[in-house]
């Protein structure tokens, strides 16, 4: 029998008492049909995994017991990756918020820039659904640490705000670009990675300017959800767990 997994920021060890909040309590309730007594398995999005059963469940609360730690159903990469995405239309930029988590991303930072076909100002109301998108993923994919997602910057705002703190800062660019290497092994990296319609002359300079380091991935033009998925799966290959 499959053990299903859920969010808990309430959970305390020591007591081996957790509770659901009123979403993870309807989810549990009315859509996978858990019931008082069945075993479950909680994470506190900071890395830590227990399980327990079900005390009680309603449509607005469950409260877990014997709560105890055990080990995360998927360790966290030794890789650590910023990854900053230009915000695309539709819900493109969701399945890119998905993967991110899935490839074992730690910071998401949504970015506008000036071939963005949308506004910083219109962002703010898409935050919650795609922390929810992440939450989600996290709870498939078996990650223990929630991905964390920024507030959405302009990218050059985002360029002169990351001087410093990374082994490696890339800059994906479709030209003005060289072959990315992987001579040297990193344990924190981070990734920009531009628009539909590609950067902007403007933003290739800024970002030589703050000391990014400009990499292609060869002569074929991807889709910009495309770029981010492969460009994080190829990083964690190289320098991270994906092996």
């Amino acid at each position: 029998m499959t053990i299903r997994r859920f969010f808990s920021d309430t959970i305390d060890a020591a007591a081996g008492r957790a509770s659901l909040s009123a979403e993870e309590a309807h989810h549990a309730r009315d859509v996978l049909r858990l019931k008082t007594g069945d075993a479950i398995d909680l994470f506190d999005g900071e890395g830590r995994e227990f399980a327990g059963k079900l005390l009680s469940l309603t449509k607005t609360l469950g409260e877990v017991g014997e709560v105890h730690e055990i080990e995360p159903a998927a360790p966290e990469s030794n890789l650590s990756i910023t990854q900053a995405s230009v915000v695309i239309p539709g819900d493109k930029y969701d399945l890119v918020v998905q993967k991110a988590v899935e490839l074992g991303v730690v910071e998401f930072v949504p970015l506008t820039s000036m071939r963005c076909e949308i506004k910083l100002k219109d962002l703010d109301k898409k935050l919650t659904r795609w922390r929810r998108i992440a939450l989600d993923a996290s709870k498939q994919c078996g990650r223990a640490r929630l991905m964390q997602i920024g507030e959405p910057l302009d990218v050059k705002t985002f360029l002169k705000g990351i001087l410093e703190g990374f082994d490696r800062r890339i800059f994906f660019s479709e030209r003005d670009g060289t072959k990315l290497s992987f001579d040297q092994p990193v344990t924190t990296l981070v990734s920009v990675i531009g628009p539909k319609g590609g950067w902007d002359d403007s933003e290739i300079a800024a970002a030589r300017d703050t000391g990014f380091e400009i990499a292609t991935l060869g002569g074929r033009i991807l889709r910009a959800e495309t770029a981010a998925i492969a460009l994080t799966a190829i990083l964690q290959h190289r320098f991270g767990d994906i092996n």
